[in-house]
Order: C-alpha cells, then sequence, then structure tokens
C-alpha cells in the first residue's frame, strides 16, 4: 500500500505514515494553481474504490511513483488552473451508488466513468475537501450547505466545525482534506482530540467500528486529502 500526501504536512505526520505503508509521494506543484492548494493532492487526483484519474499537468515524479509501482490510471482532460473553474474539477466525491460535487464542475473523464450513478448537486464544488464517505449511508463534513443537501435525501451526516483545521494562507481548512480512509481505519493528518469537535466526532467513528490514527500531536491540517493506492 502507498500513500500520497502534501509535502507541507508536518514531519511527524509524514513519519508515522510510513509506518503503514510501503512508500510515501510527498506532493508539491509550483506555480500551477494557488499557493494554499498547492501541495494538495485531492486538486490533482480523483479517486474511488476503482478508479484512479490524475491530471495531465501533475508532476511528472507522481506518473514515475504511480508507474514505478504498477498502479494504474487515467489522465483527465482538463488541466489544473489557477481559476475556480480548472481547479475543483477532480474535487469531488464517489460511492457506489452517488457522484457528489457541484454541477458543471466535474472533468468528463469522472462523468464518463460514474455515468451510470446518480449525480447529486451539492453547493460546494470543493467537495472532496469538505465531505468524507465513512461507510455505507454516513458522511462526514465541515460544510453546512452540503450537510444540508445530504440530509435531506435522508443520509447521515456529523458535521465538524472548520475552525482549528489549518491551512496554508486561509483561516480555516476543510476536514476532507486532513482525512485519509483505508477500509475501517481512518488517518487524521494531526489529532482529532485538540479539536473542540473531536470527542464527539471519536465517539461516532468507533462507534461505527473506524480505528483512528492520529498522525501527530498537532492540531488538524488540511493538506487536501490523504490517498491510499
Amino acid at each position: 500500500m502507498l500513500a500520497i500526501i502534501d509535502s507541507r504536512s508536518s514531519k511527524k505526520v509524514i513519519n508515522k505514515l510510513k509506518e503503514y505503508v510501503t512508500d510515501v509521494y510527498m506532493f508539491q506543484t509550483d506555480g500551477i494553481t494557488g499557493n494554499s492548494i498547492s501541495g494538495h493532492p485531492d486538486i490533482f487526483v480523483y479517486q474511488d474504490k476503482d478508479h484512479l484519474i490524475v491530471s495531465p499537468n501533475s508532476p511528472v515524479d507522481l506518473f514515475n511513483f504511480l508507474d514505478t509501482y504498477n498502479i494504474t490510471y487515467l489522465k483527465g482532460e482538463r488541466d489544473v488552473g489557477h481559476e475556480l473553474d480548472n481547479h475543483v474539477q477532480y474535487n469531488c466525491l464517489s460511492t457506489s451508488q452517488f457522484l457528489f460535487h457541484k454541477s458543471g464542475s466535474t472533468d468528463s473523464a469522472i462523468i464518463e466513468i460514474n455515468k451510470y450513478k446518480e449525480f447529486v448537486q451539492l453547493p460546494q464544488a470543493y467537495t472532496r475537501c469538505s465531505l468524507v464517505h465513512l461507510c455505507n449511508e454516513s458522511y462526514l463534513t465541515s460544510d453546512r450547505g452540503v450537510e444540508k443537501a445530504l440530509l435531506q435525501r435522508g443520509l447521515s451526516c456529523f458535521y465538524f466545525n472548520p475552525e482549528e483545521i489549518t491551512i496554508r494562507d486561509h483561516d480555516n481548512g476543510f476536514i476532507g482534506g486532513a482525512v485519509g480512509i483505508l477500509q475501517k481505519r481512518i488517518y487524521f493528518n494531526g489529532n482529532i482530540e485538540l479539536h473542540a469537535d473531536g470527542p464527539r466526532l471519536k465517539e461516532c467513528l468507533i462507534n461505527l467500528n473506524f480505528e483512528i490514527v492520529n498522525l501527530s500531536d498537532e492540531h488538524l491540517y488540511d493538506g487536501g486529502c490523504i490517498f491510499f493506492v
């Protein structure tokens, strides 16, 4: 198992993550998009249970990393850029039943592989940043608009306040960007128990039979998700 994580994550987080995987790719770009998201894998990479789609202008080293370990992937249609409409196209979330995103924002390669799923319109184009699929019909979000949309569909959604989630150049990050899930183990880029909503989330996750891994003793950092491939 391999991991992809923002290279600007703390050394404690990266070193701890290395204990769980074969290799870690530390994601970074320069000049392609805004600084706050320049190291965020979820801006350049889409992943579901069966597919990995990577932006064509992702770092060459990322493609080399995937090729070295014989990881199957597709290239998306559109490059990531600086404008909102060209740095959210891979930032969507898919389950076995649904594709969640803001309408008109999704890369066509992702639309194609999910054409038999129900598209769920969300008010937040940074969907993967702000929404986590835990299991079955249970979700985690730091966006009230996303929470409302899911609850209206009868889905279970735990709201996690984005305050105290750190991110470069902004006041607050998103909970999705601070999380990685592998089967029934959830990894946090930091420590949820330092957050005011941490104890409630911990109880929720334990009730869902998740093992919790806090990768450091620091506050949560939104690094654009932790991907396991």
